[in-house]
């Protein structure tokens, strides 16, 4: 794979601000994605990972703030000057034309010339797996096979940036695992700064280096993918990872009362709001808190429990050997070390209550 001498370049958003009509889309977003590195943007529906990606690439005007790439800035620039590649949802090939000439397409509107466009087509569609699929129509390609021609047309012009919105989306799931093994190769061969927007929280932890939660038009957290599942930013940073366990309380010499129990606890002295992931809560008769099984629903790697005790409620995931029947009462103990103590609990998450717009992300 060649990376043809595209200049590598950091992308830096600062303040990003768009709106429709009066409803703000970005509110003084700011990103930085290191050189040759990648992000991934995740988020729920309407947080504005589509608009952001759309402004970089000069496709949607902002209305205030900077975006720099590399040295320059080119939030100014028309979007063809940009140096920036996009790949769509939608592969968006041309019916009319092959797969070498869709590749090359941009080569093609330049002028140049069939011999040297094709055989510069030949090469990328080597790098993304369709070696001698130059001569095939778009109808005579599967799914897959058109997002990994769509990914080589953006390869094509040596992008400094390459910027992909749900590309996975559309593809038979069995084939998602290898574009998403493609997409990491590509991007490390050529350290190319890389974007990639998703929905789906197990995707962007096996994709990003770096993972960036979008929640009404601001970055909440932006870190590695570990990071933002068991050391979350904030309550609802942990509640979109899937750590539904949010506790609070005061804590006083290293301890603090979790239901009829004294946990130990992570920390200062003080107000404390922690949290636990469901699948590091341990079954232990011998544990501090006795809860019952409200639930017991096998998801076809382990089975999530519900459990309770008059107000205190939990969840917990076992493997299938161990786990309890619904209406059993179980002992439950909290390991400290897999104990989180979020940095910020904020206002808006002290009720502790469900965020409708991320309880499809839970399971």
């Amino acid at each position: 794979m060649d990376q043809g001498g595209a200049e590598i370049g950091g992308l830096a958003c600062r303040g990003l601000t768009v709106a429709r009509g009066k409803a703000p889309v970005l509110r003084g977003l700011d990103l930085e994605v290191p050189a040759g590195t990648r992000t991934v943007l995740v988020g729920p529906s309407g947080a504005g990972k589509t608009t952001l990606l759309r402004a970089i690439a000069g496709l949607e005007s902002i209305d205030g703030g900077t975006i720099e790439l590399g040295s320059r800035r080119i939030d100014r620039l028309a979007a063809h000057r940009r140096h920036c590649a996009v790949v769509f949802q939608e592969p968006r090939l041309l019916p009319h034309l092959d797969a070498a000439e869709n590749v090359a397409f941009a080569m093609r509107a330049a002028g140049v010339g069939r011999r040297e466009r094709r055989a510069r087509a030949t090469v990328l569609l080597a790098d993304v797996g369709l070696d001698g699929f130059g001569a095939r129509r778009v109808n005579e390609l599967s799914g897959g096979e058109q997002q990994r021609i769509a990914l080589a047309r953006a390869l094509c012009a040596d992008p400094q940036i390459l910027l992909l919105d749900e590309p996975l989306s559309a593809v038979d799931t069995n084939r998602r695992e290898d574009l998403r093994s493609l997409i990491v190769a590509l991007q490390q061969d050529r350290h190319l700064t890389t974007v990639f927007v998703t929905h789906d929280r197990a995707e962007a932890a096996q994709l990003g280096e770096r993972v960036a939660l979008m929640l009404e038009g601001r970055i909440v957290q932006h870190d590695e993918p570990r990071a933002l599942f068991e050391r979350p930013s904030s309550p609802i940073v942990a509640r979109f990872f899937g750590s539904t366990n949010i506790l609070r309380g005061v804590v006083r010499n290293g301890q603090m009362p979790v239901g009829d129990a004294i946990v130990a606890m992570p920390g200062p002295d003080g107000e404390a709001c922690v949290t636990i992931r469901p699948e590091r809560l341990r079954l232990d008769p011998d544990g501090p808190l006795e809860l019952q099984v409200l639930e017991a629903t096998y998801t076809g790697t382990g089975v999530r429990l519900k459990l309770a005790d008059r107000e205190l409620r939990l969840e917990a995931t076992v493997p299938p050997a161990v786990a309890p029947v619904a209406g059993e009462w179980v002992g439950i103990a909290l390991p400290l070390e897999d104990i989180w103590r979020i940095p910020s609990a904020l206002p808006a998450d002290a009720a502790g209550e469900p965020d409708p717009d991320l309880e499809r992300w839970r399971s």
